[in-house]
């Protein structure tokens, strides 16, 4: 692989060469230009005058796009409505070219136990890892991979690092993208660092490393208080008749369970959130973090077989869930995946306001001054008119934060939110919802395995765990014992 005099409006390379058997990881903050990069490299792509660009055919490419696409054929697939139970989609055995043959490989990737399960029964972890295992598997002898350690946890960071590195020690070549110097690979031999859309510099992680500057800069998401204090008027104004924001339990589970085609994911957990119980749900891959967000927002039939209260009211009694969802804010990888309609960033926000996947109504004046103003917060003001589907993953999850955020619901449900972004917009979103909670706006309900995100604002904390054959206990304590 050689790139020389590649220059393109977001980017410019002057030299970059990659051989077998090396462990390349290119570091760069969201807007770098480090996504164009990695799409440079998809073979067949560009034509650039006076550039010289080649690159293998038998590159194996794991994308958040292409993951996307996968997710869309398995809902075309979908035969829920044809079955009396949840359809769980493809097998991860299938998408695994000859699993008798890569059968060291897969259990490196820790996924030997899941290879009977649908591809919608796995976690958001578990997906990207069978994905990476499809493509190495199809005896691909380059990978080049977008965000990998993103959606999974430590141990399964740690399992994919050694795979990769394995893979590089039987001479495969391997390209990496980060956002975050935190998630360089331990095995990657090479580093290349890309800032303000130009390879900044190259070579060893010997060298390179000593040398590496912070990337991070100032991003500030940080709202005006004044802005704050007038949302929650307008919050306030919009709660039923008679009732406050803080005058109901917002959530209560009672021995809660949910699992898949007679498979149980979680059980025995109990949860209870008031205004102001900032909790974080943590645990490893397959757990069911997700999973108990989704009973919880209404999208799992599991909400109706369990004691679940919302905003004081029971589930199953009749109550609309579009009801109950107007006092939520909510941002997970499945709605982002789900979010596949055509429409501008600035319907995307706005939307919000409707609990819609797209825009249509006609907003007033003061809904669009709204929606910029979040737009300008996070520094997408100038992308406002722009195809939501045409942002890189980054900029689409920035802009569905803002969604979630723009009426600033009693309850905010964030289920890793901070996917694919670089450590200062990790940050700068971690950093304001520090403030949402000491304004008292919202009650947070996160979802996170990443240690660098259990901020002191948390008050409980969920543990949970796989499940053994003998069932768990999801439990829940004070945060920080």
């Amino acid at each position: 692989m050689k790139l020389t005099n590649v220059k393109i409006p977001d980017l410019k390379i002057p030299l970059f060469e990659a051989t077998p058997g090396q462990f390349w990881c290119i570091l760069g903050r969201n807007r770098s230009g480090i996504d164009t990069f990695f799409n440079l490299l998809s073979p067949g792509h560009w034509k650039i005058q006076d550039a010289e660009i080649r690159l293998p055919k038998d590159m194996g490419i794991f994308s958040f796009a292409g993951q996307q696409a996968v997710f869309e054929q398995e809902l075309k697939n979908d035969d829920t409505d044809f079955m009396d139970r949840l359809d769980p989609g493809t097998s991860a055995r299938a998408f695994i070219h000859d699993p008798d043959q890569h059968a060291d490989m897969i259990r490196a990737f820790a996924m030997d136990h899941v290879l009977d399960q649908g591809y919608r029964q796995l976690s958001t972890g578990q997906t990207r890892k069978l994905l990476l295992l499809s493509r190495i598997s199809s005896g691909s002898r380059w990978l080049l991979i977008q965000s990998p350690f993103d959606g999974l946890d430590k141990a399964g960071c740690s399992q994919l690092d050694l795979a990769l590195d394995h893979c590089r020690s039987c001479g495969m070549g391997i390209l990496v993208f980060v956002y975050d110097p935190g998630d360089i690979p331990l095995s990657a031999t090479h580093i290349a660092v890309i800032e303000n859309g130009t390879m900044t510099r190259s070579g060893s992680r010997q060298e390179i490393l000593p040398r590496l500057f912070d990337l991070q800069g100032q991003a500030n998401f940080s709202a005006n208080v004044t802005d704050l204090k007038l949302a929650e008027t307008a919050f306030s104004k919009g709660v039923a008749s008679g009732e406050t924001p803080h005058s109901k339990e917002l959530i209560r589970l009672e021995d809660g369970h949910a699992g898949y085609s007679g498979k149980s994911v979680f059980s025995h957990l109990n949860l209870c959130m008031s205004p102001g119980d900032h909790t974080l749900v943590s645990g490893p891959n397959g757990c069911g973090k997700s999973t108990l967000l989704q009973v919880i927002t209404g999208d799992h039939p599991a909400c109706y077989r369990n004691r679940l209260w919302l905003f004081g009211t029971r589930r199953g009694t009749g109550e609309s869930i579009w009801e109950l969802k107007k006092r939520m804010g909510i941002v997970s990888t499945e709605l982002h995946r789900n979010y596949r309609v055509s429409g501008s960033v600035l319907d995307c926000v706005l939307s919000g306001l409707y609990d819609s996947i797209g825009l249509y109504r006609r907003p007033g004046p003061e809904d669009k001054k709204k929606a910029l103003a979040w737009l300008e917060r996070i520094s997408l003001s100038d992308k406002a008119e722009f195809a939501f589907r045409t942002l890189s993953y980054a900029d689409q999850r920035l802009a569905l934060i803002a969604r979630a955020l723009i009426k600033l619901p009693g309850l905010l449900v964030l289920d890793e939110p901070t996917h694919g972004l670089d450590r200062t917009n990790r940050n700068a979103v971690l950093d304001f919802l520090s403030q949402v909670a000491a304004e008292k706006l919202s009650t947070i309900l996160y979802v996170s395995h990443r240690e660098d995100e259990f901020r002191d604002f948390f008050v409980s904390h969920i543990r949970m765990e796989n499940e053994p054959p003998s069932g768990i206990k999801g439990f829940c304590q004070p945060h920080g014992q």
